[in-house]
């Protein structure tokens, strides 16, 4: 029995053996290492993974070390390597199920999951973690730990799914941690959501909490206190780059350091005391403190005083919120104030990126803000709404909500008042140039309210600015939807907004109502109604502007009705709208349209059109326009004309695009095989492509773009009647066509040619150019050439340009060959694209420049990588030593000097060459260096021209030099120096400091500036200038505001202007310049006495875009003029004048009133050189004659008058009585005009170009000498009272002038036998308008009652005939109480008398020209008691081209009754041009026009045709068939024959 106990008992030992036998053993290395060995190989083999552990090692009782741990996944992933763990626990506490944790030490662990965990990545590095634990039970599920210290470890997380799926399961945790001491050191974490390019990232520096507890079952949490010092943190919410200011996508806080004490949260239990918080983000905001407490209990939450700071703001908030404020049902009420004090810094950091001047311009004072609300989300109130920014604007806000989560039940009200004051700096966020047209005025008062009631939103909203009223009301139910709006200003001053303009007043309303907002719905309806009742512009007045629209069962209708001045049209649009076809028709009647006048444009211009626009799309492929623009003028500043009528049209569908456009004959066509999105996308990727590849290689490929091309092809057409054409004859350009053809697509590439022909400009013509490109395999070839015949005294010429662009490299050759076949240039480039820049070469090695040979070095070369690194060896040299040089040398490795020298280039044989450069002489040296520096470069260039003419008048020896010196930190000084026949004469030096504001200071100088220097350069002798410039001109300040102080000196300065024969004479006295303010100090400019005229005032320049003027100009007794006659001046004479002015505003809008004076000595004579009341003008109209050796410059458009801008002018003139003005209207004084008198005049000119002149020139006197048509030349005598009178429009006046000559002459009256002499008073008056003018001859006997009751018994036409005819014979041809034998003899007398006398006047002046007059009578109704017609005829002829060619014109002046129904007549009715074939001067070509009044039977008989004419003189008529050569008595008869025609 004994031995089975044993027995039993060995067997229940050998357990409990073994198993102290195998504990035992695994605290003996070799098992260990055994142990570890198998556990690997197994873990390996069914993981797939390579897992190796250097060393294990357990010792008693429980302490456990792990080194060397590698987890590998294939082929080489490390998954996870740790360096070392150290566990050590106590090993009785663990029979109580306590574990007592002495220390867990882990280092220096890798890890990196790769794809391992579904949708995650953890990666990241792991220094140092260290635990220790007093007790962890694991019955209770309490642990307390007493130490955690995390250090130098950096964490990412990746996410690739932001969205997790939804766990299920649910384990109760019921945990109790005591936390004594965590500590964080260098501590990174990251998160990245690629999918939605979210990404955290944290730095901590350093981080404890203290003291904590976390109950997870109670859901409690707490902390004697958490501190964070140095820490960061990043938000990035996209991959865009952060934009300026605050961007809430990309948050960036730095330097974190916070201190929170008493730390509690449980459910709804929370505190927080907030002992300090500082941060700074990447934008530039700090903050540098935020204190308080928050607190809450089971009721409510508690913010007793809030604070936080940053160095320039302060916010303040107190709030006591209930936890049911959120409810449904709320019970208790929310309370909150907000004071908050915001300043300019943090406020411009929050806004972003604005303009750098509205920065400079926002006022340095802080944003006060003050909020209270009171309520919960059954009711809420708005207790106070205050904003304010001192001095600029004030606002309040107070309002009041019921019901705020019912959207059905909601109702409210919002209350708004709000006041400006200056807010001048919200100016600075237009451009510069747009600044000075805008204002804000003080005073702005807005107050408005919007309520919330039904579901229906309202709102009211009033603004008053001075006398101006605007009040909008407007009402919108989001559920029906429909809405109401009505706008309406009433003596709004729109000149407070915009000072330029001259909109006075602005009186409208605008009502707008509707019912839905999906256009294409039959249930959509809208209207809308505009009107403008009062528009106070200038002095004008407009009302009835309206706008009316309508948008019904798919019907859209607009009219546009406008009578504003400068937008006045009438436009309609029509439109049916559909889902899937919408159709519109547009109607615009442009009467006027004043760009500069609503300034959109600095220079004038204005335009009227009609405009007839259609369209039909279905809102996908197929659409269709078609434009019409007609009856289209447009008026610039050079002049006015009226294009052809524009047409445009356009159609695109699913696989075609086309668009013409046409223009007289101007047209265009583009044609696309395609519909317009993919060409649009094919051009999109084109231009995206070669962005890249210039981003890439700084080059680019064409052929890789070739299948990219869309195919198109585009035409362009052009002749002289077109807008183009208009446009450039403004610049005097002429061209007879243009033709362009341009072909893209992916199997030929690009093409393209141009052809222009007969371009001509001023006195050049060119008679051809053309221009071509066509791409190959390869890259693009080109060329260009430019043709000119012999044109008058211009030499023929051929040049050429050709090249090619290849992948990587281009080159282009010059060709200039003149009419003669020599070549005056030929020279070629070529680019090479090198590593980090471009090479380039001349060829050939002998080119030719201005028909001169010079020689280049084969090798020669510019490279340049950079502006600081650029080698160059590049010789050209040429006859008499002329030279081009430039070349390089090293400074160190990547910085070469460059040296460019220009050596005797002789500028005659330059301008000799080519004839269109202005003529010029001198030799021209020069050198440039080039010395590049790790900071900056230099740059020194040195300039001599010996002895310098242009347009053969001297200039003088010229010698420039000039350096920029790079400095230290940035800065940059610029020295130059002007010499003049080896006189320094001016001298500049400046340097510029950069820095947080750019500063520049320097000097300009004038050291005796000749002014003469101009001269050459003045066009057309206009004027000459004499005398010196002396002054110094200091500017200091910041760079975009500089400060100039100094003076200038005009010594013995004086200007000739030719057209007035006078030399004007500047005063000698400083004009002083300070703070960029031009001084102008009893400053005078003197004529030809000692009286002056002054200047007083200054020119303000400080805002150089907007230069202001404020000037008084006065002159007493000031002789303008004191010139004699001579061949230059236009005018002559004596001119006394006051003056008394002021000129203020800016240059560009100057304000000018005052008053001039013609003062009574003045005697003025204006030169009328090309006289419009000549007769050979009328006729220069039809005929012109032109000599075979003309070579003067073409015929262009007269240059208008200068424009004055926007300059706002109201003068009174009044001229003495005594002032003599007079007119030559020939060069021998022979015809004239001299009147004598005075009147007072108002001239006004306003800033939209208008000009109005009202008042009478009364005149006391003149004479009047001139060459009437078919009378000859007679001196009239002006009767006093006669005057010319202006109502408004200058170019309009009213003319009432007698002028009349005292003719004495024999009359033998009826019933006297014997005739006696009588003085008549016979002329001209001019009546009526000047546009309209009346011209009627007079005849009077003042002197002899019996004569002046003849000449009163006779009728008006009766009277016109005998002044007529007394003006041309000196008789009285009225008979003997009308006996009719003298009015048979009338015509025969008269044309012998005119014939005989002009011939004596004229005498040899006149070898050339056939000169006869006649006179004739006709009785209109065939019998002797009707009306009569009188033709009082003239013929004019003039030979010349050696008496080969005689032009023949002849022309009548009608009187009588009926003349053409009222129609004007034609002065010249007959034309004949004779050529003659032979030297004896019988046979003729001749082409004729005549119209001759026959009878009353065949009235006006007009024939046209040509003939021969064969002359011969005869004896008898049959030896006109006698064609043999015999002599012949001469005889005074001539016969014509063989002539033919039609009638």
């Amino acid at each position: 029995m004994s031995v089975w106990i044993k027995r039993i008992g060995v067997i229940c030992l050998i357990p409990i053996a073994l198993v102290l036998l195998l504990s035992i053993s695994l605290y003996i290395p070799p098992f260990q290492n055994f142990a570890v060995r198998k556990a690997t190989e197994y873990a390996g083999k069914t993981t797939g993974m390579q897992i190796g552990i250097e060393r294990i090692r357990l010792s008693f009782p429980l302490d456990l070390t792990v080194k060397g741990v590698e987890v590998v996944n294939p082929p080489a992933d490390t998954l996870l390597s740790l360096q070392s763990l150290t566990v050590r626990i106590r090993a009785l506490p663990l029979l109580r199920k306590q574990v007592l944790v002495e220390a867990i030490d882990l280092r220096n662990v890798k890890v990196n999951t790769g794809t391992m965990i579904e949708g995650m990545e953890i990666k990241g590095f792991l220094g140092k973690l260290y635990l220790h634990a007093d007790r962890i039970d694991l019955s209770e599920e309490k642990a307390t730990l007493n130490t955690v210290d995390l250090s130098d470890t950096a964490i990412t997380l990746l996410l690739n799914d932001s969205t997790s799926k939804e766990d299920t399961t649910s384990t109760p945790l019921n945990w109790v941690l005591k936390l004594d001491k965590i500590s964080l050191n260098r501590v990174a974490f990251a998160l990245q959501v690629p999918s939605d390019s979210l990404r955290l990232t944290a730095f901590v520096d350093k981080a404890g909490l203290n003291n904590g507890l976390v109950d997870l079952g109670a859901e409690q949490y707490k902390a004697r206190n958490f501190d964070i010092t140095n820490s960061t943190f990043a938000y990035d919410g996209n991959y865009a780059a952060p934009e300026q200011g605050l961007d809430f996508s990309h948050i960036r806080l730095t330097n974190l350091n916070t201190s929170i004490d008493s730390i509690f949260y449980q459910g709804k239990e929370i505190n927080a005391h907030i002992k300090e918080f500082f941060v700074e983000e990447r934008s530039g905001l700090k903050v540098s403190a935020l204190a308080g407490n928050i607190r809450s209990d089971h009721e409510q939450i508690d913010v007793p005083d809030l604070l936080l700071q940053t160095p320039n703001s302060e916010v303040r908030l107190t709030a006591t919120i209930p936890w049911s404020f959120l409810e449904d049902h709320p019970q208790g009420s929310m309370k909150a104030l907000l004071n908050a004090s915001l300043g300019k810094e943090d406020l411009l950091i929050a806004a972003g990126s604005l303009p750098e001047d509205f920065k400079k311009a926002y006022p340095d004072k802080p944003l006060a803000i003050t909020a209270g609300v009171e309520g919960n989300l059954s009711s809420i109130r708005i207790t106070q709404g205050d904003i304010m920014l001192p001095g600029a604007f004030q606002m309040n806000v107070t309002g009041s909500m019921e019901s705020v989560t019912d959207s059905i039940r909601r109702t409210g009200e919002i209350q708004l008042k709000a006041r400006s004051g200056n807010l001048d700096f919200l100016l600075a966020m237009l451009p510069a140039a747009q600044r000075d047209q805008f204002a804000i005025p003080a005073g702005i008062q807005l107050k408005g309210k919007a309520t919330l009631a039904n579901q229906e939103y309202r709102t009211e909203l009033t603004l008053t600015q001075d006398k101006g009223k605007v009040d909008l009301t407007a009402r919108y139910h989001p559920v029906k939807p429909d809405y109401e709006a009505n706008l309406r200003i009433d003596s709004l001053e729109p000149t407070h907004f915009m000072p330029k303009d001259s909109l006075f007043g602005l009186t409208a309303s605008v009502k707008a109502e509707g019912r839905g907002t999906y256009p294409f719905s039959e249930r959509t309806w809208a209207k809308l109604d505009g009107k403008i009742s009062d528009i106070r512009y200038g002095a004008s007045s407009v009302s009835n502007v309206s706008i009316d629209g309508s948008l019904e069962k798919n019907l859209l209708k607009v009219d546009l009705l406008s009578k504003y001045p400068l937008a006045k049209m009438d436009v309609s649009l029509n439109a049916t709208l559909h889902k899937h076809e919408v159709k519109a028709m547009l109607i615009a009647d442009v009467e006027n349209v004043d760009l500069q006048g609503m300034h959109l444009m600095a220079n004038p211009f204005a335009t009227s059109f009609q405009l007839f626009a259609e369209a039909e799309s279905n809102l996908e492929e197929n659409n269709k326009i078609d434009i019409t623009l007609g009856n289209w003028e447009i008026v610039t500043s050079k002049q006015s004309f009226k294009p052809k009528t524009l047409t445009l049209h356009a159609r695109t569908d699913i696989d075609t695009t086309r668009v013409s456009f046409h223009a007289g004959d101007l047209g265009i066509i583009l044609t696309g095989n395609d519909c317009i999105h993919h060409i649009t996308d094919k051009l999109t990727k084109v231009s995206n492509d070669i962005v890249l590849q210039l981003e890439r290689d700084s080059t680019v490929n064409l052929e890789i773009l070739r299948p990219l091309l869309p195919d198109m092809y585009l035409e362009v057409r052009a002749g002289q009647d077109n807008p183009i054409y208009n446009y450039l004859q403004t610049y005097y350009v002429d061209f007879k066509s243009i033709a362009m053809n341009a072909y893209t697509s992916p199997e030929t590439g690009i093409r393209m040619d141009v052809s222009i022909y007969d371009l001509a400009r001023d006195t050049m013509q060119i008679d051809t150019i053309r221009a071509e490109m066509h791409q190959d395999s390869l890259g693009i070839l080109y060329s260009a050439q430019v043709i000119k015949n012999k044109y008058r005294q211009q030499q023929p010429f051929n040049a050429r340009l050709d090249g090619q662009i290849r992948y990587g490299f281009g080159d282009a050759r010059l060709y200039f060959k003149d009419g003669k076949g020599k070549i005056g240039l030929l020279l070629g480039i070529r680019a090479d694209k090198i590593q980090n820049g471009v090479k380039f070469h001349f060829f050939p090695d002998d080119p030719i420049i201005a028909f001169r040979p010079f020689k280049l070095n084969p090798d020669n070369y510019v490279a340049v990588h950079s502006m600081k690194d650029i080698e160059a060896n590049l010789r050209l040299s040429g006859d008499n030593n002329a030279s081009l040089w430039i070349h390089s040398q090293a400074e160190n490795d990547e910085m070469e000097e460059v040296h460019a020298e220009l050596n005797q280039i002789d500028l005659a044989i330059i301008s000799n060459a080519f004839s269109y450069i202005p003529p010029m002489k001198g030799i021209l040296n020069a050198d440039f260096q080039y010395a590049p520096s790790d900071s900056a470069f230099m740059v020194v260039a040195d300039m001599n021209i010996d002895d310098l003419y242009y347009e053969n008048e001297r200039v003088g020896e010229l010698m420039f030099n000039a350096v920029y010196l790079p400095l230290e930190q940035g800065n940059h000084q610029v020295d130059m120096h002007l010499f003049r026949d080896r006189k320094e004469v001016s001298a500049i030096t400046a340097l510029y400091q950069m820095g947080e504001t750019d500063h520049i200071s320097g000097n300009i100088e004038f050291m005796h500036f000749p002014l003469n220097i101009a001269n050459p350069f003045i066009p057309d002798d206009m004027a000459k200038m004499g005398g010196d410039l002396d002054g110094t001109l200091a500017i200091s300040g910041q760079s975009d505001k500089p400060m100039a102080e100094g003076y200038l000196i005009l010594d013995t300065a004086s200007v000739y202007v030719g057209a007035a024969g006078s030399t004007f004479r500047f005063d000698d006295k400083k004009i002083e310049i300070k703070n960029n303010r031009i001084l102008f100090n009893q400053y005078g400019i003197y004529a030809y006495n000692k009286n002056p005229f002054i200047i007083n005032g200054e020119v303000d320049f400080n805002d150089l875009s907007r230069m202001t003027a404020n000037l008084k100009l006065t002159a007493n007794n000031l002789q303008l003029l004191n010139v004699k006659k001579n061949e230059e001046s236009l005018v002559y004479g004596k001119l006394f004048v006051n003056l008394n002015s002021t000129v203020r505003g800016p240059l560009g809008a100057l304000t000018m009133r005052g008053d001039l004076q013609l003062l009574g000595g003045t005697n003025i004579t204006y030169v009328l050189k090309d006289s419009p009341l000549t007769v050979q003008d009328r006729m220069s109209d039809m005929v012109t004659f032109t000599s075979f050796t003309d070579t003067l410059r073409r015929r262009m458009p007269r240059k208008p008058p200068l424009p004055m801008g926007g300059m706002d002018m109201l003068m009174t003139i009044h001229i003495d009585p005594a002032v003599q003005a007079n007119v030559d209207l020939s060069p021998d004084q022979s015809n004239h005009i001299n009147l004598e008198g005075g009147g007072d005049l108002s001239f006004q000119y306003t800033p939209q170009g208008d000009m109005f002149l009202n008042g009478r020139y009364t005149l006391t006197g003149g004479t009047i000498k001139y060459s009437i048509p078919v009378i000859p030349l007679k001196e009239f005598n002006v009767q006093e009272d006669s005057y010319v009178q202006w109502t408004g429009n200058p170019m309009d006046p009213t003319l009432n002038l007698t002028a009349t000559e005292r003719v004495r002459t024999s009359v033998t009256l009826t019933g006297q036998s014997s005739p006696r002499l009588v003085n008549f008073d016979v002329g001209i008056e001019l009546i009526q308008r000047l546009e309209n003018l009346g011209l009627q001859f007079t005849l009077t006997a003042p002197e002899d009652m019996a004569m002046q009751e003849e000449l009163t018994s006779k009728g008006p036409e009766e009277r016109a005939k005998l002044a007529v005819s007394m003006l041309v014979t000196g008789m009285y041809l009225g008979g003997g109480g009308g006996g009719g034998k003298v009015n048979v003899n009338m015509g025969d007398a008269l044309t012998s008398f005119l014939q005989s006398e002009i011939n004596n006047i004229a005498g040899s002046a006149l070898k050339s020209v056939d000169i006869s007059f006649g006179m004739e009578t006709y009785d209109d109704n065939g019998d002797a008691g009707g009306g009569t017609r009188t033709d009082y005829s003239f013929r004019f002829a003039k030979r010349f081209y050696n008496d080969r060619i005689r032009v023949v014109l002849g022309g009548r002046i009608s009187t009588g009754e009926n003349i053409n129904n009222g129609q004007a007549q034609p002065f010249i009715d007959n034309i004949s041009v004779e050529y003659r074939l032979d030297s004896s001067g019988s046979r003729y070509i001749k082409l004729f026009h005549d119209k001759n009044y026959e009878s009353l039977l065949e009235g006006e008989i007009t024939e046209t045709g040509a003939g021969i004419v064969l002359r011969k003189k005869m004896m008898h008529l049959k030896e006109l068939f006698n064609f043999k050569k015999t002599k012949v008595k001469p005889i005074n008869d001539e016969k014509e024959s063989c002539s033919f025609g039609e009638s």
